[in-house]
């Protein structure tokens, strides 16, 4: 997964991030991101979510199994459906303490 302080397009470190999503009803939705930016994320969810366009919603990201977790929220910008997973990009929506968090932990990450 590139995990950097900006774009995707930056030079960064590659590796799997596995990532929860939990929508307003509770719902977890598990998969892997691809791209962790300070401005959001995209990832491949083996199943069709319950959340959609628009949704706020909780997210937990780690590293690798057993890793320490950072949560967050988020805002989902898109979700495409496909014949093998489901793509989704969201874009983070935490408070600016929350933010400058999440920034530290995708910079100590890359």
């Amino acid at each position: 997964m590139p995990i950097g302080s900006g774009s995707t397009q930056e030079p960064s470190a590659r590796r799997s991030a596995i990532v929860w999503i939990e929508d307003s009803a509770s719902h977890i939705s598990r998969g892997q991101a691809d791209s962790v930016t300070r401005d959001g994320f995209h990832v491949n969810l083996p199943e069709a979510p319950a959340f959609g366009q628009g949704d706020e919603v909780a997210v937990r990201l780690a590293l690798e199994r057993g890793a320490p977790t950072f949560a967050t929220t988020a805002r989902v910008a898109w979700v495409r459906p496909g014949a093998a997973s489901t793509e989704c990009s969201l874009q983070w929506s935490a408070s600016p303490a929350e933010r400058q968090a999440l920034e530290a932990w995708i910079s100590k990450a890359a």
